[in-house]
């Protein structure tokens, strides 16, 4: 979304270290640095592994009334922000492990479609000097900053984004305690919506039945979770998806009943759907492109897991009495790092 182009934009001051939020009466004036500065955080959030889709409950729900207002009557934009931004510093005053932020609330337009945009940008701490003066001169000292906004290189943690067109929504959230209890407050108190998994917790699910499995039949046998790595590698590279089927078959092989433990497990965790679509720039699947291995010897070996079934570059011999082999093959140079 770097070529968006923003309509309307204003910013919330959520301190719930104060009585009330401080609220704008006007939009903000969007330069060039600023416009950056926000595409390239609405660019990593969109590409965020995390990021995962909503459904709203379309009678009664608050968020959707206000959205559509939004799309009726343009000019209704600041007074919808500052409704919205009331009702998340509720939400935040009740639950004091919630972090304060600055919240940007804005319209924009992207490849035809309108958009909705509440991007919550939580504080962190940083320092600054600070320069007194004094009769003897001036006493240079580090201060410490406890309001400051995420940069371009850091991770905005908290984002809605709603298409004004079909009211898709996607949501960019972390749990925090409530009542005793992690929870996803955006999406269960703010929204009232029912959320999906993301990408990032699909591939964790599919993670986590094959440790299970593995686990209770094979004695967590590193080939099966070699099999699975590779097999998700494949799957992100040759066709950005992973079929949840192929991989039980490529990790369990004939073993319909296995398979089958294994799919009820997947669908157990939540995720229900057999195509998974992941897209190539996920961040999450990086970690799926590289096996790394460990021997009980202290050894670790690094390749890519497309080589794993390659006996031309590397083989793993079952020996008769039990331990396992490695044999690198063809290497003409060898680096030490």
């Amino acid at each position: 979304m770097n070529n968006c182009i923003f309509n309307k934009t204003t910013l919330h001051i959520l301190d719930a270290n104060l009585q009330v939020p401080i609220l704008s009466v006007k939009e903000m004036n969007i330069e060039k640095d600023i416009d950056d500065f926000l595409k390239k955080h609405l660019s990593k959030i969109i590409n965020d592994s995390d990021l995962k889709n909503v459904l709203f409950e379309l009678n009664g729900n608050k968020i959707y009334d206000l959205c559509k207002k939004i799309n009726l009557d343009k000019e209704s934009f600041i007074d919808v922000s500052v409704e919205l931004a009331n009702m998340l510093f509720a939400i935040m005053k009740e639950n004091p492990s919630i972090p304060s932020g600055d919240v940007v609330f804005a319209t924009f337009e992207d490849s035809g479609n309108n958009y909705f945009l509440l991007m919550k940008l939580n504080y962190r701490n940083s320092y600054m000097h600070y320069v007194s003066n004094t009769d003897q001169g001036n006493f240079n000292n580090l201060i410490k900053q406890k309001t400051t906004l995420p940069n371009e290189t850091q991770k905005v943690e908290e984002c809605i984004l709603i298409n004004l067109s079909n009211f898709e929504c996607k949501i960019l959230e972390k749990q925090y305690e409530i009542c005793g209890q992690k929870e996803y407050y955006l999406s269960k108190y703010f929204l009232k919506c029912v959320s999906e998994l993301s990408n990032s917790q699909k591939l964790k699910v599919l993670d986590k039945a094959v440790s299970k499995v593995n686990k209770k039949y094979f004695d967590e046998e590193f080939d099966k979770v070699s099999k699975f790595r590779t097999c998700l590698a494949e799957g992100i590279e040759e066709t950005n998806s992973i079929q949840v089927d192929l991989v039980a078959e490529s990790v369990f092989g004939d073993n319909q009943q296995i398979k089958k433990e294994y799919l009820e497990e997947v669908k157990k965790l939540g995720l229900v759907e057999n195509i998974v679509e992941i897209p190539v720039t996920n961040s999450t699947t990086k970690k799926y492109r590289t096996q790394k291995l460990k021997t009980d010897s202290g050894i670790e070996i690094n390749f890519p897991s497309n080589f794993y079934d390659n006996k031309e570059l590397i083989e793993f011999i079952n020996n008769p009495d039990g331990t396992i082999s490695i044999l690198i093959k063809n290497i003409t140079k060898v680096i030490n790092q």
